[in-house]
């Protein structure tokens, strides 16, 4: 089996097209339920990618169509990213599981149920937004969405499970948790058309009766209220766009 570096599995990523790479060891879901952790899905894990594609928050403003086909997309494009980073290890000789996000609901009475929000995050093993906290992307904001430094909750998460043993990134600290996410911020509790956030988290029920209409006209949840009215990331988006107009200069 050849050698495959941590380097060379993050720069292969960013060439495919991911905005946000991180790895995790397996030991960090050690204090998860036995069918969360990565062993579940491959007995020899020893590692555990997550890739991340950025959300144009601008395309999901105009309409719920345009939104639910733009996270379509992404999800497609990111779990080909996963896809391409399975070849990459089995290439190598080792062994891999791809994670994906969905492409769709695909499940009519799933859709329906009134336990959707709960039961879904349940039907792959482990969940690639907890994937990510370990991988040190991001952490979870009081929408109970991954907030990254660069994206806020701006992105979609796919990962693989492999045997190959690479190097983790460090998790967040609770400083910069707080800058992510300060304690005072409550910008996704107003927004949510349904009431479902509090500092005690998410009524799922809640959340599940705004989007299950969606569900049933576009085949995906496209709320996304709470995504768009966090502060998280903007910072870093608008000073990308003022180095750019400088550079352009």
């Amino acid at each position: 089996m050849s050698v495959l570096e941590t380097s060379e599995v993050k720069r292969f990523a960013l060439e495919k097209g991911a905005d946000l790479v991180g790895i995790a060891s397996v030991e960090r879901f050690r204090e998860y339920p036995q069918d969360r952790q990565p062993e579940q899905l491959l007995k020899n894990a020893k590692s555990v990618i997550v890739v991340g594609v950025r959300v144009l928050a601008d395309t999901i403003k105009p309409n719920l169509l345009l939104s639910a086909l733009h996270h379509i997309t992404l999800n497609i494009f990111h779990n080909q990213i996963a896809y391409e980073i399975g070849r990459l290890l089995d290439d190598f000789g080792y062994h891999a599981v791809v994670v994906p996000h969905r492409i769709g609901n695909l499940d009519p009475d799933l859709r329906s149920s009134p336990d959707y929000m709960e039961i879904y995050p349940r039907l792959f093993g482990i969940s690639t937004r907890h994937a990510a906290v370990e991988a040190g992307l991001g952490i979870f904001g009081k929408s109970r969405l991954l907030l990254t430094p660069r994206f806020g909750p701006r992105q979609r998460l796919a990962a693989v499970v492999t045997n190959a043993e690479l190097t983790p990134d460090r998790k967040l600290t609770l400083e910069e948790a707080h800058q992510l996410c300060p304690p005072h911020c409550k910008a996704c509790f107003g927004a949510c058309p349904g009431k479902a956030l509090t500092l005690d988290g998410i009524d799922w029920r809640k959340c599940n009766d705004v989007i299950r209409p969606h569900n049933g006209q576009y085949g995906y949840s496209a709320c996304s209220e709470c995504m768009l009215s966090c502060p998280a990331g903007l910072t870093f988006h608008k000073n990308s766009i003022n180095k750019t107009a400088t550079r352009s200069l």
